[in-house]
């Protein structure tokens, strides 16, 4: 399959797991990379088709919904243990923005924990490679509180998802707070 760079800037090409999603320019930190676009579903549609590459596919977007990313760029995130991007929550819309700086032909990658609650049993082996690899991506209460106090400090993490925490108060967030 030839590599071109999309009207929005990726690339979706081979990556080590798969398919992956790809710089065609470089992006700046907490910059757009990307507006995920697709059908938001009921969760009872992801158990209906648990273990298709549908359900396997599929991003959180709300306490009982999760959004499609259909044949669309998103269908072809990986995840990282060390992401260089984030899905964040904007106007009822979900984003990829760039963690940090990603250079031109980077694979983007963010890390699954950061759009799984804490009231989802869903997991999977992580094959990431990175020194810091988990081994097996679970709910976002199971990282370590400091790596849960970098993304939520960052805006890395959907409200919806520090909703479920049991422990929000151990991430300095008020139940307060309008989340």
């Amino acid at each position: 399959m030839a590599r071109m760079t999309r009207p929005d800037g990726v690339i979706i090409g081979r990556a080590t797991v798969g398919r992956g999603l790809f710089a065609g320019r470089a992006f700046r930190r907490r910059e757009t990379v990307l507006a995920i676009r697709g059908r938001v579903v009921n969760y009872n549609l992801l158990w209906e088709r648990e273990g298709s590459a549908f359900s396997a596919n599929c991003i959180r977007f709300g306490p009982e919904t999760y959004l499609d990313p259909g044949g669309g760029p998103a269908r072809y995130l990986n995840h990282s243990c060390a992401p260089n991007a984030a899905v964040t929550k904007r106007a009822n819309r979900l984003y990829l923005v760039a963690a940090r700086r990603i250079a031109t032909g980077e694979e983007i990658v963010f890390d699954y924990s950061t759009t799984i609650g804490d009231d989802d049993v869903w997991r999977m082996r992580c094959k990431c490679g990175q020194p810091s690899c988990r081994r097996l991506i679970r709910n976002f209460g199971s990282l370590p509180i400091e790596r849960r106090a970098f993304y939520v400090a960052n805006g890395f993490v959907p409200p919806f998802i520090i909703r479920t925490l049991a422990d929000r108060v151990s991430l300095g967030v008020s139940r307060h707070a309008g989340l």
